[in-house]
């Protein structure tokens, strides 16, 4: 049995994106409620983008694992299309670029997965250890300490795709540099600043919750733009994909 599943690239992305405006407003409300009228009941955690376990982290989740599931379809045509053309050309003849890169397509959607887990284990906050910040003394916008590996992963990953994002079509770059821009921006950059005001002030400041609340908002955007941009290039590459559902005994 196939199932085949319609979808329009913008009108997703405007539907995803009015969740997260939600979120957004909510979040807002939830610190306006906090450092204005005091208001602190365990319910309002539900919708604190600065918060884990809550419905904005499992939204993000099912957003990068949707993500995830899109690489590894796109992996998954480009290794039929390399097998066929092996096929029906000389094994010494060049194979052409956009087949050979199945592989990136396919770590891709594995990087997609693990940030899918992260988002709801959230994993990379068990390196923020104040007390080893502070004893190996770090600077303020440090004090985060996942954000050193988690900047040197970056470098790394930036370099052996370069040559990859070079072959993409010209709109697909467009898109996949703006979502890069977003999330990392968002999870580094933003997560460096909302150290430096830790150190400096304390989490439980206005300042500190407007910070996270655009930190995540940036992830979110970025996973977005990153998810349109895979839908319009499928769209221009294959006009459906097959998804084969198998019911095992």
């Amino acid at each position: 049995m196939q199932l085949y599943l319609t979808l329009s690239p913008l009108k997703l992305a405007k539907r995803l994106t009015l969740g997260v405006v939600f979120f957004t407003l909510t979040s807002i409300a939830v610190q306006i409620g906090k450092f204005v009228f005091n208001y602190r009941e365990d319910w309002t955690v539900m919708f604190n983008v600065d918060r884990e376990m809550n419905l904005p982290t499992f939204y993000s989740a099912f957003m990068l694992a949707f993500c995830a599931w899109l690489l590894g379809a796109i992996a998954s045509g480009k290794q039929v299309e390399l097998e066929q053309q092996k096929t029906l050309n000389d094994p010494d003849d060049n194979t052409p670029v956009n087949y050979r890169y199945f592989q990136q397509w396919k770590w891709l959607s594995i990087i997609f997965w693990l940030l899918a887990f992260d988002e709801v284990a959230t994993i990379h906050e068990i390196l923020i250890i104040p007390d080893i910040a502070e004893a190996l003394k770090l600077p303020a916008f440090l004090h985060s300490m996942w954000v050193i590996p988690g900047t040197i992963i970056v470098a790394i990953f930036l370099k052996q795709y370069w040559k990859f994002w070079l072959y993409l079509p010209l709109k697909t770059r467009y898109h996949f540099a703006l979502a890069a821009s977003l999330y990392i921006g968002g999870a580094l950059f933003m997560e460096m600043l909302g150290s430096y005001i830790t150190v400096i002030e304390n989490q439980q400041n206005p300042i500190y919750a407007g910070m996270a609340i655009v930190e995540e908002i940036m992830e979110m955007m970025g996973v977005i733009v990153f998810m349109y941009g895979l839908l319009v290039y499928i769209r221009e590459w294959q006009q459906k994909i097959d998804v084969e559902i198998k019911i095992m005994n």
